[in-house]
């Protein structure tokens, strides 16, 4: 920082003000420092920082979702950095692949690196050792809630989701509706599957097991699962998929089939350009924009200490889209 400020002809207090994002240092000064922080290939030490302030605060928070590939979590780490940027805050994000083992692995990475706070996606089982590993620090969940009340969690309203696609198809006259679901220790899954038996129950319709394809995981496995729902007795004529990743397994094993116009699909959690299908998907749609967002804001004011108290459960509302592939009527009735 010495050298920096003789560069730029400025204190070293300025040009801790410069790097701090700190009011009070004239734009052509703020220029000049930077310039000269160029010019030496200058990088703060953040842990030195840390130290250094009163706070003890490093600058720095964690993400931890499941897949950074899926475009959930990718919306939702757009979100949180775009939060995290107004406080001059960097996001170090990590995924799990909702392995528990890998989780606890990288969350320890992301806990050596001294940041301020973790914004995570649990994993399907408990996470008791969570609190263990950041003493002190806020944590903040986001799309399933942990099991032990230890953090705020952020999710969408899963199985009153589920049950609107289900009350759906079963409005276009669908009673053969297969069910294709994600790993089951995963609590979105449970949430999912629940609602699609309360609203069959509702409807006063038996579940029928064969029916249902349940801890799917992938694309292709949702694929093959289609082409076994289509190709036996009594196929059905309607597929709730219950997350985005079934769904595109669902869509391609549709069209190897040349059943895309024939058997009504609506999925949980949308697709990219879902309206430029041949046939637009039916999606209870997500919103994980706001759930990054609204996470990221808890996790700032814990931080801040303008948020305190117990952690809090807040439910973000699904949408629904109507395109097309949730409207397609049965081929035929009954059992």
């Amino acid at each position: 920082m010495k050298d920096v400020a003789a560069r730029a002809g400025v204190s070293v207090k300025t040009v801790s003000r410069v790097i701090n994002a700190e009011k009070g240092v004239a734009t052509a000064t703020a220029q000049a420092v930077r310039q000269a922080i160029a010019d030496l290939g200058y990088q703060a030490d953040l842990q030195a920082q840390s130290l250094r302030r009163r706070d003890r605060r490093s600058r720095t928070v964690g993400l931890l979702v499941s897949s950074v590939a899926n475009p959930f979590d990718s919306a939702v780490h757009a979100a949180v950095e775009e939060v995290a940027d107004k406080y001059s805050t960097v996001v170090l994000a990590v995924s799990s692949a909702n392995n528990v083992q890998l989780a606890q692995e990288r969350a320890a990475i992301l806990a050596s690196r001294q940041i301020d706070g973790l914004i995570f996606s649990p994993s399907g089982e408990e996470h008791k050792w969570l609190p263990d590993l950041f003493i002190s620090r806020p944590l903040v969940a986001i799309d399933r809630s942990p099991e032990s009340e230890f953090a705020d969690s952020i999710i969408s309203d899963n199985q009153v989701g589920a049950m609107r696609a289900i009350r759906h198809l079963l409005s276009q006259g669908h009673r053969r509706i297969a069910f294709l679901g994600d790993n089951e220790q995963i609590q979105t899954a449970q949430l999912r599957k629940a609602g699609y038996l309360a609203a069959l129950a509702e409807a006063k319709i038996l579940p029928h097991p064969h029916l249902m394809k349940l801890g799917i995981t992938g694309e292709d496995a949702a694929r093959l699962a289609v082409h076994e729902l289509l190709t036996a007795p009594q196929p059905p004529t309607a597929i709730f998929a219950a997350q985005n990743q079934l769904t595109a397994g669902t869509l391609y094993a549709l069209q190897e089939l040349g059943l895309e116009e024939k058997i009504a699909v609506v999925s949980f959690d949308d697709l990219p350009n879902a309206d430029l299908f041949k046939v637009g998907l039916t999606a209870i749609t997500q919103n994980p924009a706001e759930i990054g967002r609204v996470a990221a804001e808890r996790l700032f004011g814990r931080l801040s200490g303008e948020i305190s108290g117990p952690p809090e459960k807040i439910i973000v509302p699904t949408g629904f889209k109507i395109r097309g592939s949730g409207e397609i009527p049965p081929l035929f009735t009954g059992f």
